[in-house]
């Protein structure tokens, strides 16, 4: 997308504001160790980081730039955080050979806050009655390889991540990792992986991210964040940026790629001064104001441009791991139309500014830019989704898929092929969609497919894990309500 002589010029432009500006850095011994280590300290107290210090930490990531491309092949058929699940689990090859062969998909990105009731046609907050349901439907559904683990109200806030996590697996196997939120609760999940996996040292259900917060600052909880992690021994970081164009950062292209990538750049700098041996990757995720509205929105030409603007700096200069997907969600509120359109046109817009034509389908059932989860808008993604796995790139020419002497012997009988023995043994191959065939409209279309997720609920076993792991899991979570509620 960008030209070699822009690239030069973006690239300078992002060393300047990290060396000039610099980064706010909410935390005084991460400031500390940083100008111990070569940074500066402007009089506004902002931290500057040396062009140098950040060349040393490109050339560490350039080591496994080329494995990290090919495990970015997982996030369009798979999503983020399901890619990195397999990833920490060293799965990567198990899963491209079951991905050839059979359809699976993650489901509600990362975790919505919202359920969307199709029934009642509005929004609700998630409580835990709707979060055991959404647990059930997944576990129901063989189409699903992945869920995130919605948030839940009505939990305190210090420990819903670590019980919403123990709450979903006694529902289903399908869960994994997850966001701490609070720091504390980083050694408990770290704690409950190990239990999980039976892996000393695992770490493969604490996800989330070092968010950097526009303009350039490593606020206070992200900062703790990665002092804890290196603290108990997880070196993983992944540093995000998530501005939006004409608010956080300026209202053109270019200027917005900058902003993003030097935020990203330079949270993966201070992360590898501080852990110089450990796993880093960032993530960039964009959306534009409307200036009719004032929302914020994912559906702009201007997020693709933006994303992919920045992963090409990182590809070209910074040894690579930005991590970005067609686009984070639709910012439709309800399913439907509008929805189906932001996710079509996300697909061809990536694709188009990537020149990659194998881009699917990217909707998984959200909503409201992530924060609404709709198992309605989900089987009329997944269906769509189905259709283009249907869809497949070669075909087999042998004896059987070319009957020439039927085919001679039905031309001179002057027969129809619908009677023959050939059409009987092999209709059952051609695709068709029960809910996209569906007779009717539009809205009948949803009406099924709110029939259908139901439907699956219905059909829910409990996951089989043995005794001894839930019993471990349950006494974990009583000593983390001791320490976290009590403190």
């Amino acid at each position: 997308m960008l030209s070699v002589e822009d690239r030069e010029i973006l690239r300078e432009k992002v060393y300047a504001l990290l060396e000039d500006v610099g980064m706010k850095v909410e935390n005084e011994e991460v400031c500390s160790f940083l100008l111990k280590n070569g940074c500066f300290e402007t009089p506004s107290k902002r931290i500057r980081i040396p062009k140098k210090l950040i060349d040393g930490m490109a050339i560490s990531q350039k080591k496994t730039q080329s494995e990290d491309d090919k495990d970015q092949e997982l996030i369009f058929p798979c999503g983020v955080d399901w890619a990195h699940s397999i990833i920490w689990n060293k799965k990567q090859d198990d899963m491209r050979d079951v991905l050839k062969k059979r359809f699976l998909m993650s489901a509600f990105d990362c975790g919505p806050t919202k359920y969307y009731d199709y029934k009642k046609k509005e929004s609700i907050p998630v409580d835990t009655e709707i979060f055991i349901e959404m647990k059930k439907f997944a576990q129901a559904t063989p189409e699903i390889g992945y869920i995130s683990t919605w948030y839940r109200q009505g939990v305190p806030a210090k420990i819903e991540r670590l019980d919403s996590l123990i709450l979903g697996l006694k529902h289903t196997d399908k869960l994994d990792g997850i966001e701490a939120i609070y720091p504390e609760v980083i050694k408990y999940l770290k704690e409950a992986s190990e239990i999980i996996t039976g892996r000393d040292g695992d770490s493969s259900y604490l996800a989330g991210s070092e968010c950097i917060t526009s303009p350039l600052v490593l606020e206070r909880r992200s900062a703790e964040d990665i002092l804890e992690r290196k603290k108990r021994g997880i070196n993983r970081y992944h540093v995000a940026s998530m501005p939006t164009i004409g608010v956080s950062t300026p209202v053109t292209v270019a200027g917005a790629i900058v902003m993003s990538a030097a935020e990203i750049l330079g949270g993966m700098a201070i992360c590898f001064l501080l852990d110089p041996k450990s796993d880093l990757s960032g993530r960039m995720i964009s959306m534009v104001t409307d200036m009719k509205t004032g929302n914020s929105l994912s559906s702009g030409p201007e997020v693709s441009l933006v994303n992919i603007g920045v992963k090409e700096l990182f590809d070209a200069f910074w040894g690579g791991h930005l991590w970005v997907e067609v686009f984070f969600s639709p910012s439709a509120k309800e399913p439907g139309l509008m929805t189906v359109y932001e996710n079509l046109y996300g697909a061809y817009r990536y694709s188009k500014l990537t020149r990659n034509p194998d881009i699917p389908y990217p909707g998984m059932g959200t909503l409201g830019d992530g924060g609404i989860g709709s198992p309605t808008q989900f089987i009329l993604d997944m269906e769509i989704r189905k259709s283009e796995f249907a869809l497949k790139d070669s075909i087999d020419v042998d004896e059987e898929t070319l009957p020439f002497v039927d085919i001679c012997k039905m031309t001179e009988e002057r027969k129809e092929f619908l009677s023959s023995e050939h059409t009987l043994k092999h209709f059952r191959e051609l695709w068709s969609s029960d809910i996209l065939n569906f007779k009717g409209d539009g809205k009948n279309i949803l009406n099924r497919c709110d029939e259908v997720w139901r439907e699956n609920v219905k059909k829910w076993e409990p996951p089989e894990w043995p005794e001894d792991k839930i019993k471990a899991l349950n006494n974990l979570l009583e000593r983390a309500k001791e320490e976290l509620l009590n403190a």
